[in-house]
């Protein structure tokens, strides 16, 4: 399997899978709660599930590689789902939320966010493709502030991070320019902090950046590789409520735990097909402080963990 950075990654998966929903304790997984979904195009199944977002009250919204965007309650329930205008030239990657719960898809592949209320009713476009000011070539994801600030990312060439008003104008963008540290190469998630700042998955520089709400470089951890603190291809990101940070890495199918400083605090994970292994995770999103829904794609399911637990994260 080939990743969008041009290389291969190097975990190998082992062969089977499973299906369905579980919620009885697990054995053999640390910290792992329960588990749902399944390979199909139906309620509560996947076709390759890439992003999620968690609203205040435990609800999650789910996108996935056949342009649908699912919502669940914070136990795996399935509510309802819609999905995207087009997706022959590609699927989403990344979801948004609003203080209003609001639901911003990242249309990746159409150089466009689409918004929609948190029942699914479209509601506006944001941008269009190109390469000039408010424009995207291909949009990974998207992360509203509280005062209604707009960050979107992206890459295939501007690799920056855009910053629109509330009412959706151009602002500026940052990341893209100049070379140096400040320099993204695949920023695919974003993260906005408790004071404003933001969290920046740089997945190609294997890599977490931070940035400030004016896109002032703060600083990055991470490097290539697969022992502690070290990453590959870094694609998801939230925080628990201590102010830990969670990472996602695609290349090597695990997470990781990190605290403000950028040091390592555990792991969690390993190549497989068995619960409690991941297959080229996407994302992950914490709900409630605590709990982490990580979105297993190569395995078409959510595993729930209790990401402050004693025992759950594999010490460093």
């Amino acid at each position: 399997m080939k990743d969008v950075c041009g290389l291969v990654a190097v975990a190998a998966i082992v062969v089977g899978n499973l299906g369905g929903c579980g919620h009885e304790k697990i054995q053999g997984a640390a910290g792992l709660q329960h588990w749902f979904g399944r390979t199909g195009m139906g309620p509560g199944e996947f076709s390759y599930p890439r992003a999620a977002v968690a609203t205040a009250d435990g609800r999650v919204y789910v996108v996935d590689k056949a342009a649908r965007v699912q919502c669940y309650t914070s136990a795996g329930e399935f509510l309802f789902d819609w999905r995207t205008p087009a997706k022959d030239a590609g699927k989403p990657t990344g979801l948004g939320l609003d203080a209003a719960g609001n639901v911003y898809v990242a249309d990746t592949h159409y150089g466009r966010v689409l918004i929609y209320d948190p029942r699914g009713a479209f509601i506006a476009t944001l941008g269009s493709f190109g390469d000039g000011p408010g424009q995207f070539r291909l949009p990974t994801d998207v992360a509203v502030d509280w005062e209604g600030y707009i960050y979107v990312s992206e890459y295939g060439g501007n690799d920056r991070i855009s910053k629109f008003t509330p009412d959706r104008r151009y602002l500026f963008s940052f990341g893209g320019e100049g070379g140096g540290d400040t320099h993204l190469n695949r920023p695919q998630s974003l993260l906005i902090e408790r004071d404003g700042s933001l969290w920046v998955t740089d997945a190609c520089h294997h890599r977490v950046c931070r940035f400030d709400a004016n896109g002032r470089w703060l600083g990055a951890f991470g490097n290539s590789g697969s022992a502690a603190g070290e990453l590959r291809f870094p694609y998801g990101l939230d925080s628990l409520s201590d102010g830990t940070l969670v990472v996602t890495e695609y290349g090597n199918n695990r997470l990781q735990r990190f605290d403000q400083a950028g040091r390592p605090l555990g792991t969690w994970g390993r190549a497989g097909r068995k619960l409690g292994e991941l297959a080229y995770p996407w994302a992950a999103v914490v709900v409630d402080g605590r709990r982490i829904m990580v979105i297993d794609s190569g395995n078409n399911r959510i595993q729930v963990l209790d990401g402050l637990a004693r025992g759950t994260w594999r010490s460093p």
